[in-house]
């Protein structure tokens, strides 16, 4: 085997050359220019294999919670009042049947001595009759007009409005005026929008979805009776129910212009973005 290293070999080749030509350098610095090339390909190679986790990473550290939480509402109920029901007119009561009446004659003063005891048997004589003595004859019953008993029946009695009872908990039907956020729909996705904290397990987990929850909202306004009904996972439903508890004061819900209890349902969308 020849002793000769690379560098003399170059010597060698280019001993009667022009060694500033350009050939000479290239062969000087091959090898210094291929391990810089494979150095810099072993590290691009690392940096690709590393970026991901390291933004995952990264991510993980600096978000806290989502960029925004969108918040969905059900529909509002329908509030047009009922109209109450027109109770019944009362029963027609027939008119009692005419009576016979007669004519009575005003009595005149007669010269006539006899004329006196004429009127007076023509007094006696309407009085012997059964009848009502009036101004004009007419022929009818000589009945007594029919009275009302007070015990008797007068068929079905229309009753009062039912007077609101407290203790009850009504559902949307049933009420004129639902429970209400203080300030309205818009005031209570901005307080849901800055106070849920998206959960630590389901922003790793990649969990997305709606909790549902239904609860009751007390005559002074006060949240109580929490249900999920539905949860996606992840510390979702548990995050909702935490926020729901920290809201401010309702405005109760009316039924007939009282306050009164209302069950309430509630949807909350959890997205990751």
């Amino acid at each position: 085997m020849s002793n000769y290293n690379t560098g003399d070999m170059l010597e060698i080749i280019f001993a009667h050359r022009n060694k500033a030509y350009g050939a000479y350098q290239l062969r000087r610095s091959y090898h210094k220019t291929l391990m810089r090339a494979f150095a810099l390909g072993v590290s691009f190679i690392a940096f690709l294999f590393i970026m991901p986790r390291f933004a995952n990473a990264l991510s993980g550290v600096m978000v806290e919670r989502p960029d925004e939480t969108e918040v969905t509402m059900s529909a509002p109920p329908d509030l047009t009042p009922e109209v109450p029901l027109t109770p019944p007119p009362p029963p027609v009561t027939p008119p009692p049947p005419a009576r016979t009446t007669f004519v009575f004659v005003p009595p005149v003063i007669l010269e006539d001595p006899m004329a006196p005891d004429k009127i007076t048997t023509e007094v006696d004589e309407l009085l012997e009759k059964e009848g009502v003595v009036g101004t004009k004859e007419v022929q009818g019953t000589t009945d007594i007009a029919p009275t009302i008993d007070p015990g008797d029946d007068l068929g079905d009695v229309v009753e009062a409005p039912k007077k609101v009872i407290l203790d009850k908990v009504y559902d949307s039907f049933d009420i004129q005026k639902m429970p209400s956020f203080p300030g309205g729909d818009a005031a209570m996705m901005a307080y849901l929008r800055e106070n849920i904290i998206y959960p630590t397990i389901a922003k790793e987990t990649n969990i997305m979805g709606t909790v549902a929850l239904r609860f009751v909202v007390g005559v002074d306004g006060s949240i109580s009776d929490i249900a999920i009904l539905k949860d996606p996972g992840g510390g979702c439903g548990k995050e909702a129910v935490r926020v729901l508890k920290s809201m401010p004061t309702w405005i109760p819900g009316e039924a007939n212009g009282n306050p009164v209890k209302v069950r309430f349902t509630m949807p909350v969308r959890f997205i990751l973005q």
